[in-house]
């Protein structure tokens, strides 16, 4: 970097985009977008990024001014985010008087200061509950971490704005040796007294790391954070916002899968948090949807232009970057919340303890108490509602939620949980629980045996092999029979009475290897599905219409996805996946069980064909994920 005119030339486009995003969330915040029922706290975080402004471009630069709609979309995006932050910490410090310190980890850290704000979060949610003096407070633990221009150009920020009072840095920026290293602690201090306004504990740790060569070594986040230091076992909350889509497909599935292994799992209120891109990816769309459309709504049709204005852009500013694992530069998370999710849950995330939206849903509860508010003319509503479609807002907790996802995502609704509370979806263990599921599905279809002959001969046979109950063995037999298909099984149990009031179970198939098409229907490319089929799938009456159904092809659902990822990444398979994998879901079930085929249409399955002659059989389909190969 050269010294210019009291400034840092930016060489890199990488830069130029933090530099960038800088001037646009100050834009919204002078154009009044932002408010807060705190708004000492909200000033904070201004203030920080003021600070941050005058020590890249000085205190004198006049600030840019960007359109009403930039400044709404930023703002959007800086009102959820910062919001539930505040929530996090406040989930964290009501339920526990004895924590003795709090991780805040921003992956692309670039100039924002979410990450220093985070010590004035942690001030002012101590101060709500009075809960200890100063000298006792949590130590707060703040890790940044971006490429090295980023790194290098916040570095010099925070130094010449006095935010962060500096214990050590690494001199040798300008070393190729130290550039080219896998990761490299630029800073480590301590936020200053002046940015928090309060008696500071916390650590600050800077690191340059290249996201794109976690593909190479999945490790690399975790040994660069405990290269710090860092404490997995304390509450920790990462953040990610326009990351992960410029990294690549296999470094984000490594990040993911690190987080949810290593980084969370040591403690069950540490949580991912994430704000990036829900857009068309490409040839994978195709592996969604079973109608191959020439035609598109106006949600999908901006979503895929504003996809493309995103290529445009990094194509402008393409410095000969690319993924190292040699993948396209910009890769969504997902094109919709399902992908999103099955992403998550692939990479080893729970579904009870996960969820994502889209933006405008985000905001649309945000807004209403916190924050966003227009305070200069505008009137592109429209065009706002369809950009915000085009971002998702995921959470996801490392280990169990312990109903946390409720309290900071204010728009789930767990109404449905919630009256089945007491109902707890768990895999059969012993054969005592064998045959309460016998007695319960040769019980629960009995209404209709004389009327469809056909019917008590299915849960005859069925009693007599899958579901029989071996009394010889502890263990479940069921269990076992199903383990042996690749399958498993599950109970709803209740747990006040210790009834089984449902079960389900899933096999795997086979894998069938698939042609694809583009959408002029030509042949682009051949992938393999891998098939699981859904099993056995009962509730008893008084329970129905609780949401158990639902739960159980949940546990189908969460099972499917892990399974495909172990089939993705073996490798007897490496010839099979060379054009990726999808994993598919498939359900027979008679026409006349009206409920079940509700529960699967209302899942996403799709009906491919009926058969049978006395008594119809209908057949659903449901592609849950595609794994790109890599």
């Amino acid at each position: 970097y050269m010294k210019m005119s009291g400034r840092y030339a930016i060489p890199k486009s990488i830069s130029k985009t933090a530099i960038d995003s800088l001037h646009a969330k100050l834009s919204a915040i002078d154009a009044g977008w932002l408010s807060s029922n705190s708004p000492s706290l909200l000033d904070g975080y201004t203030l920080i990024l003021e600070q941050i402004y005058d020590g890249i471009e000085g205190p004198q630069s006049k600030r840019r001014r960007q359109t009403p709609l930039v400044n709404a979309g930023y703002a959007a995006r800086m009102a959820v985010m910062t919001f539930i932050l505040e929530k996090w910490f406040d989930s964290v410090l009501s339920r526990d008087e004895n924590i003795e310190g709090i991780n805040v980890v921003v992956l692309g850290c670039g100039l924002d200061a979410v990450g220093l704000w985070s010590r004035n979060v942690l001030n002012d949610t101590l101060t709500k509950y009075q809960q200890r003096a100063e000298d006792q407070s949590p130590k707060l633990n703040v890790y940044e971490i971006d490429a090295w221009d980023n790194c290098v150009l916040k570095q010099h920020a925070l130094e010449r704005s006095g935010i962060v009072q500096v214990h050590r840095t690494t001199n040798n920026t300008d070393d190729d040796s130290t550039k080219e290293s896998s990761f490299c602690a630029l800073m480590e201090g301590t936020i200053n007294k002046a940015a928090s306004k309060e008696v500071d504990l916390s650590d600050y740790h800077l690191i340059a790391m290249d996201f794109r060569h976690i593909c190479k070594d999945k490790n690399l986040l975790k040994k660069a954070l405990d290269s710090t230091g860092f404490d997995p076992s304390q509450p920790t909350i990462i953040l990610s916002e326009l990351v992960l889509a410029y990294i690549g497909y296999e470094s984000t599935n490594a990040i993911l899968q690190t987080m949810a292994t290593h980084l969370l799992r040591d403690n069950g209120r540490s949580m991912f948090l994430c704000l990036e891109p829900m857009l068309p990816t490409g040839t994978e769309q195709h592996h969604y949807s079973t109608n191959k459309k020439q035609f598109f709504s106006v949600k999908e049709s901006y979503a895929r232009d504003y996809a493309n204005q995103f290529l445009g852009k990094l194509n402008r500013g393409n410095s000969g970057t690319s993924s190292d694992d040699g993948d396209d530069v910009f890769h969504p998370l997902g094109s919709n919340r399902e992908t999103i999710v099955a992403r998550l849950i692939s990479s080893g995330f729970s579904m009870s303890n996960l969820d994502a939206a889209s933006l405008r849903k985000a905001v649309g509860e945000v807004s209403s108490t916190h924050r966003l508010i227009a305070k200069e003319p505008f009137d592109e509503h429209a065009a706002l509602a369809l950009n915000m479609e085009c971002y998702a807002v995921a959470c996801a907790f490392g280990g169990s939620s312990d109903g946390n996802l409720g309290r900071l995502l204010p728009w789930l609704d767990h109404s449905m949980q919630n009256s089945s509370s007491t109902i707890r979806i768990a895999p059969i263990e012993d054969s005592s629980q064998d045959k309460l599921v016998g007695n319960l599905y040769g019980r629960i279809y009995a209404h209709l045996y004389n009327k469809y002959p056909a019917i008590r001969k299915m849960v005859k046979s069925a009693l007599k092999t899958d579901l029989f109950a071996d009394s010889a063995n502890g263990s479940s037999a069921i269990q076992n029979r199903f383990e042996g298909k690749g399958g498993k099984f599950w109970i709803a149990l209740d747990v006040e009475s210790s009834d089984i009031v449902g079960c389900i179970g899933v096999r795997q198939r086979k894998i069938n290897e698939c042609d694809d098409q583009s959408d002029t229907g030509e042949l682009s490319s051949t992938f393999s599905a891998v098939e699981y089929e859904v099993q056995r799938l009962a509730v008893v009456d008084k329970h129905r219409g609780k949401g158990i159904g639902k739960r159980l092809l949940n546990a189908v659902y969460e099972y499917s996805l892990q399974q495909g990822s172990v089939v993705m990444n073996d490798m007897e398979m490496v010839e099979k996946k060379k054009n990726g994998l999808s994993v598919q879901l498939l359900a027979v079930t008679p026409d006349v069980l009206v409920n079940a085929n509700n529960l699967y249409n209302a899942f996403g399955f799709m009906k491919k064909e009926s058969f049978g002659g006395g008594l119809t059989m209908n057949v659903y389909s449901k592609t849950c994920y595609y794994y790109k190969s890599s």
